[in-house]
C-alpha cells in the first residue's frame, strides 16, 4: 500500500484503525443483491441459493460469494429478479428512504444500482430523474431499470451545472454518489490502488464541493439529501460537508449508530470500513433543508383502454412513434432524455409491438406462453420457437416459472424471436 495514502488517514484515523483497515484490505471482497420482491419472494430466493446471507441491515438484500453463485449468469438475474450491488452501496437509498410521493433526483445515477433501491423502495410509484454526465453510461443505466422493470425513472444526461436553475427548490430527495477517488475500492479492484494519488483526492474535492452546493439549490424545503463517496479520504466526505454548512442552513440527519459504522470526531456521517462491515469503503451522511415539505407529485389518472390494464392510467408520450409511460405527471424543463419512463413499444401500421421493458414490468398480460427450460434457452440465444398451444395471434408475454421475460409475436404456432440482440446470451445459468 501507497505510504502517501496511509499517512493520508492519520487525519482522522488512530493507528489501530489504520492497522485494521490495511488488514482488511487484503481479504477477499464479498458481493450484494437487492431483491425484487415484485418478482420472486424471499423464501424462493433461499430455496435457489442456500448460503446467501441476510444483509445485516437492510431489508431484502443479502451478501453472498461470487466464486459460489455466479448469480450475474443466472436466469434469475435475467428476469430482473434482483439487482447485484456492493453491500455498502446497498445502503446509500436505504439510509434516505424515499416513498412513493417523493420527486427524487440522482445526479450521478450510473450504472443504476442506487435508483434502483430507491425505485424498490418506493414501489415503483413517485418519480426518479436518474442521471448521467457520460452518454455512454446512460445506457447501462437503461439497460439495468428496463431488466428490473422499473417504471418510475426519467433517464437523463445533462451537467446539471448548466440547468439547475430550472429546478430550484424541486426535488424531495437527491442523492449525491459523488465521482471520486475511488479508494473505497482497493479491495476489489486492483488498478484503484495504483491509480490513487492525493491530488487526485484534491481535485475531486473541488467537484464534489461544486456538485453539493448545485443539489442543495434543488433540494426542496424541508427535503433530504444523501451524499456517499467509495472514498476513505476526509478530503473527500467530511470536509465537503462541512463545506456545505458553512455557507448554507443546511442541516446533518444522525444516522444511528451501529456497530458496523465508524464516526470520526466531526459526526458527519458515518464511514463504512471492511474490518467493520461486510462490504467495501463508503461514507455516507443525510443532510436536510429547513422548513416544512410539500410533495407537488400529481398521479396519472387518465385512462387508455388500448393499453395493457396495468398502465392504462399511465401519462403516456409518443417520441417518434415510440410509446412511454409515467405513473406520475411530469413537466421537464431543458433535459436531455434517454428515457421517459417506461417503454412501452413501437407504433407501426398494424398496431404496436410491446417492448421488452413493458414485459419486465406486467406480471400478466391476455396472451401468455410460460416456456420450459429448453425452450428459454434456445429463446435467450435468439432462436424462433415453436409452440404446440393454440394462442392468440399478435403480442404474446414470454414467462418462465411464471416470471415475464420479453414480448414477442406469435403466428400460429410459431414465435418469433424478438429479444435483444445485445441481450442474447448461450451461457445462462439455471
Amino acid at each position: 500500500m501507497k505510504q502517501e495514502f496511509i499517512s493520508h488517514l492519520r487525519s482522522y484515523l488512530s493507528e489501530n484503525d489504520i492497522n485494521s483497515l490495511l488488514d482488511s484490505l487484503k481479504e477477499k471482497n464479498v458481493n450484494g443483491l437487492i431483491l425484487n420482491k415484485e418478482k420472486m419472494d424471499e423464501e424462493t430466493l433461499l430455496s435457489l441459493f442456500p448460503n446467501i446471507k441476510k444483509h445485516p441491515i437492510v431489508p431484502y438484500a443479502y451478501i453472498f460469494d461470487k466464486d459460489e453463485y455466479q448469480l450475474g449468469k443466472s436466469i434469475y438475474h435475467e428476469l430482473g429478479c434482483f439487482y447485484i450491488q456492493e453491500p455498502s452501496a446497498i445502503l446509500v437509498s436505504y439510509l434516505l428512504n424515499p416513498n412513493e410521493n417523493d420527486t427524487v433526483l440522482d445526479l450521478c445515477a450510473a450504472p443504476g444500482g442506487k435508483t434502483i433501491g430507491a425505485s424498490l423502495l418506493m414501489d415503483n410509484k413517485g418519480l426518479i430523474i436518474s442521471n448521467d454526465l457520460a452518454r455512454d453510461r446512460t445506457f447501462i443505466l437503461q439497460e439495468n431499470v428496463q431488466r428490473m422493470g422499473r417504471s418510475n425513472i426519467v433517464i437523463t444526461n445533462n451537467d446539471f451545472g448548466n440547468i439547475y436553475q430550472h429546478y430550484l427548490n424541486y426535488f424531495t430527495k437527491i442523492i449525491l454518489d459523488a465521482p471520486c477517488s475511488g479508494s473505497g475500492m482497493f479491495r476489489k479492484e486492483d488498478k484503484m490502488v495504483d491509480d490513487w494519488s492525493l491530488n487526485k483526492v484534491y481535485k475531486f474535492s473541488l467537484t464534489q464541493c461544486q456538485l453539493i452546493d448545485i443539489c442543495y439549490e434543488m433540494l426542496a424545503i424541508g427535503g433530504t439529501m444523501v451524499y456517499s463517496t467509495c472514498s476513505y479520504s476526509y478530503e473527500e466526505d467530511e470536509m465537503v460537508i462541512k463545506h456545505l454548512l458553512e455557507h448554507t442552513d443546511a442541516e446533518i440527519i444522525p444516522i444511528p449508530s451501529r456497530k458496523q459504522y465508524y464516526e470520526s470526531k466531526d459526526h458527519l456521517g458515518i464511514h463504512l470500513f471492511p474490518h467493520l462491515f461486510s462490504g467495501e469503503g463508503h461514507y455516507i451522511c443525510l443532510i436536510k433543508k429547513p422548513g416544512e415539505i410539500k410533495y407537488h407529485n400529481k398521479v396519472a389518472t387518465y385512462k387508455n383502454k388500448e393499453l395493457p390494464k396495468d398502465i392504462s392510467a399511465f401519462d403516456i408520450k409518443n417520441f417518434n412513434n415510440v410509446l412511454f409511460g409515467l405513473p406520475t405527471l411530469f413537466t421537464y424543463k431543458k433535459l436531455n432524455i434517454i428515457q421517459y419512463g417506461l417503454k412501452i413499444g413501437e407504433i407501426f401500421s398494424k398496431g404496436t409491438n410491446y417492448d421488452y421493458h413493458l414485459a419486465h414490468y406486467l406480471s400478466s398480460f391476455v396472451n401468455e406462453v410460460d416456456l420450459n427450460k429448453e425452450e428459454i434457452t434456445k429463446y435467450l440465444s435468439g432462436e424462433e420457437i415453436n409452440i404446440n398451444e393454440n394462442k392468440n395471434k399478435g403480442n404474446i408475454l414470454i414467462k418462465y416459472q411464471g416470471i415475464p421475460l420479453d414480448f414477442s409475436k406469435i403466428n400460429g404456432n410459431i414465435i418469433k424471436n424478438h429479444y435483444p440482440k445485445k441481450l442474447r446470451k448461450k451461457d445462462i445459468l439455471f
